[in-house]
């Protein structure tokens, strides 16, 4: 049934967890909204950089 390709699931599933990390990292308490912005700013590019060649591969 929905097992023969599981692989086929994954740039969905990628690209969702980007952006649920975006919108957690996005309303941050302000205590640490300086280093969560630093480390989304870093690391949401890396990750949908990684999506984006995941969903190339699976085209």
């Amino acid at each position: 049934m929905g097992h023969a390709r599981p692989a086929a699931a994954a740039p969905g599933i990628a690209r969702t967890i980007a952006h649920f990390v975006g919108q957690v990292l996005a309303d941050a308490p302000t205590d640490v909204v300086p280093a969560l912005q630093e480390l989304r700013d870093e690391q949401v590019p890396r990750t949908c950089a990684v999506v984006e060649n995941v969903v190339a591969l699976h085209r």
